[in-house]
């Protein structure tokens, strides 16, 4: 469609009249009757405006399908930096949604235009995988949007730590340390405790006490220090809530998850793990 056609169009789907719009852009409304006829075109110092008011960038205004990385890079970085500090992760949310749909509508051809209400109707999860790599998109009460690109030589490489990783979940399925860890969680950070304090609030008995407090120091959430106070030697230890272990009980989340999928592609032919 050409210039003079999508202002039209545009104008038309924010129901704006020809009137309208020229009050806005400070013109006369037969100046946008010849722009919708190809007889003139905007002044170039009216074209930032005229997208402005028609709510879309000049690319989409001339119809330029190029996108360059660097572009999309640096109007990112103006987007979130222009949005109120208290949205800025919902913005960035938003951004990995688009990423989503970027993905799929590699696949079957989905609606390109950009609602700014989708997100947030948007309840169902959503997944891409082939043999590129992987994505896992949770929307609802815990948001999120992960990418894993496929790496040359597969995801394998995780074994290598396999005795740490096996030790994380070990120390995770036992429910004293468990319910440690909750009540560390509703402290602050450097929330200072001496063992006896932990076990009597979180009812852990004596002969637990020293093990959870070691798996607690092995997922790095609590630090040991050892003080002299009036001539005594004290024992005490500090909390580090992790911001990495509530992503890892959200993402855990998502292997029993059983609502529906509203984005799904699933193509891939390699195993994840090669030989």
């Amino acid at each position: 469609m050409s210039l003079s056609g999508n202002i039209k169009r545009l104008r038309l789907e924010k129901n704006l009249t020809q009137e309208q719009l020229a009050t806005k852009l400070g013109v006369s409304a037969q100046a946008v009757s010849k722009w919708e006829t190809s007889e003139t075109y905007p002044d170039g110092a009216l074209l930032i405006p005229l997208a402005n008011e028609l709510e879309v960038s000049l690319d989409e205004l001339f119809e330029n399908e190029s996108v360059t990385m660097a572009d999309v890079s640096g109007k990112i970085v103006k987007l979130i930096h222009n949005t109120e500090a208290k949205e800025r992760f919902n913005v960035a949310r938003d951004i990995g949604w688009q990423i989503e749909r970027g993905l799929f509508n590699c696949r079957m051809e989905i609606e390109k235009k950009y609602d700014p209400n989708e997100i947030k109707n948007q309840k169902n999860a959503s997944y891409i995988l082939d043999d590129n790599g992987f994505t896992i998109v949770s929307n609802g009460k815990e948001p999120f949007f992960s990418v894993f690109p496929q790496p040359a030589d597969g995801y394998g490489h995780f074994l290598n730590d396999q005795d740490d990783l096996q030790k994380i979940f070990a120390a995770l399925s036992h429910t004293d340390t468990m319910n440690a860890l909750i009540y560390l969680y509703h402290k602050n950070e450097n929330y200072v405790f001496e063992s006896d304090v932990l076990a009597k609030d979180c009812d852990i008995p004596s002969n637990r006490i020293e093990e959870v407090l070691n798996e607690l120091f092995f997922l790095k959430l609590v630090w040991k220090q050892n003080i002299a106070i009036n001539g005594k030697e004290r024992t005490l230890y500090s909390s580090k809530p992790s911001h990495k272990i509530i992503a890892l009980f959200i993402m855990a989340r998502q292997i029993g998850y059983k609502g529906a999928y509203c984005l799904q592609s699933h193509i891939r032919n390699t195993p994840f793990i090669k030989e």
